[in-house]
């Protein structure tokens, strides 16, 4: 285990030594969510899930390696600010995708049940993701460019600001989420509701050893009679009647993924307002329950509960890379 001495005041930073082979095997298991989510999001061809997940992925890659080095060398400051820049920034990448697919949900499942279109969901949303993140940014290379650890601190408080508007992001999306879905299965629509109506669709195949003609709803064989062969598909009246299989598993894989985005950013949030040399900065075991592994199952669950196989875009949308 990690030699805790809860100060940083003789040079270390991390005010602990991180144990090796735990920092080292959240490396491997970044990496391999990370590989596997580019893999899915290649096999899908669901362009946008690589400036998303896939970067969060890598970015707590290079994070955990930052600590694997601190481990070797604790007294050094780049491995610390190497690996509390990281680690904070790469979330950002992971909820900016959350927030494509929950605006892809509303979508599905019924519009008229949100107080905002998925459009404006989206613009908003990444609005303020994009926003705490340049905060986070401008805190962390002021951070990293300081030869001291009080000038790494001025830094910190920056960084305080973007991960408090990522809280905040974060504490919307939440509400606006289970207001949506408390809408949805209690059938209370914000907007009026669309009249229901049968959209009818064709699905004509030529006879057997013959050629012929398609129009809309017919098919026209040769030297035959018009053989219209309608389906129509009348599409349900209520959003809880349009969750299907597969939309209520990507619903469930959202809700377990923004449980463990919150309980890190509470943590996260705790973490930086105490201070640099505060109880829980200091604490490893804190930080390897709290950040790393929350962050990890998160993107573990969105493996699993993958949109490219539960809400599948259309070929067109996909390679636009828009949701």
């Amino acid at each position: 285990m990690a030699e805790q001495n809860n100060n940083n005041d003789d040079g270390n930073a991390f005010g602990y030594i991180p144990t090796l082979w735990i920092t080292a095997l959240f490396v491997a298991l970044f990496f391999l969510t990370a590989v596997a989510h580019l893999g899915q999001a290649i096999y899908y061809r669901i362009w946008w899930l690589i400036p998303t997940f896939v970067f969060c992925g890598l970015g707590e890659v290079f994070g955990w390696a930052g600590r694997v080095w601190g481990s070797q060398q604790p007294y050094v400051l780049d491995p610390f600010l190497m690996q509390i820049c990281c680690t904070i920034f790469s979330p950002t990448f992971l909820t900016a995708g959350m927030f494509f697919i929950f605006g892809r949900m509303i979508g599905l499942i019924g519009p008229e049940y949100s107080r905002l279109t998925p459009k404006i969901y989206a613009i908003t949303f990444l609005s303020l993701d994009t926003s705490a993140l340049v905060v986070q940014s401008l805190g962390g290379s002021q951070a990293s460019a300081a030869d001291t650890l009080e000038g790494a601190n001025r830094g910190a408080k920056i960084m305080v600001g973007g991960i408090i508007l990522q809280m905040v992001a974060i504490t919307l999306y939440v509400i606006i989420q289970v207001e949506y879905l408390v809408r949805v299965f209690k059938d209370r629509p914000v907007h009026p509701r669309p009249s229901p109506s049968a959209i009818a669709m064709t699905a004509l195949t030529p006879p057997a050893g013959d050629s012929g003609t398609r129009t809309p709803n017919t098919y026209v064989g040769e030297g035959d009679a018009e053989k219209t062969q309608p389906k129509a598909i009348v599409m349900p009246a209520t959003g809880r009647q349009r969750i299907t299989r597969k939309i209520g598993l990507m619903l469930l894989g959202l809700v377990i993924a923004t449980v463990f985005i919150y309980v890190r950013s509470i943590y996260r949030t705790i973490e930086l307002l105490d201070g640099w040399n505060g109880p829980i900065i200091t604490n490893e075991t804190l930080f390897n329950v709290l950040d790393g592994t929350q962050i990890l199952l998160a993107m573990v669950t969105l493996n699993v509960l993958h949109p490219g196989w539960l809400i599948p875009l259309p070929k067109v949308e996909a390679a636009q890379a828009t949701v």
